[in-house]
């Protein structure tokens, strides 16, 4: 399981902070820049097939202090909920998904996503945990 945790204190689950940034990697996000640059420095220079390398504790830590502007919360419109993710790669390249690590148990603070219409649920949670969302009348695919 992983310690690490949203300092911005807007997500309750920093795995769930995760997957919003991932919604967020594809529309300009005001953090694309400073992220590029940290794939350019650890994501490509990763040390493939070497034994437990573990996720990249410095994008993690990027993650963990990131504050995510209203302006891209605003960009939410779904979520995507699957191990297939963009940010798994980012963050670990030779995650294969066969662990919990990045597995999600909460959504306290999707709240601030105003705009968000859906989810799209393929694994990373148990069906329960999207309860608040749905409560919301969020549609769950």
């Amino acid at each position: 399981m992983n310690t690490y945790t949203d300092h911005t204190g807007m997500f309750q689950d920093f795995n769930f902070k995760l997957t919003v940034i991932d919604a967020l990697l594809d529309q300009n996000p005001a953090f694309e820049q400073e992220l590029e640059q940290l794939k350019s420095d650890f994501t490509d220079k990763y040390e493939w097939y070497t034994e437990d390398s573990g996720p990249i504790p410095e994008i993690l830590a990027f993650f963990s202090k990131l504050l995510l502007e209203k302006v891209d919360l605003d960009k939410v419109t779904e979520l995507c909920f699957d191990g297939g993710n963009e940010i798994y790669q980012i963050i670990q390249p030779d995650w294969d998904g066969e662990d919990d690590v990045f597995d999600i148990r909460h959504v306290g603070g999707f709240e601030n996503l105003a705009n968000l219409k859906s989810v799209i649920y393929i694994s990373m949670c148990e069906e329960e945990v999207l309860k608040p969302i749905m409560d919301k009348n969020i549609e769950i695919k």
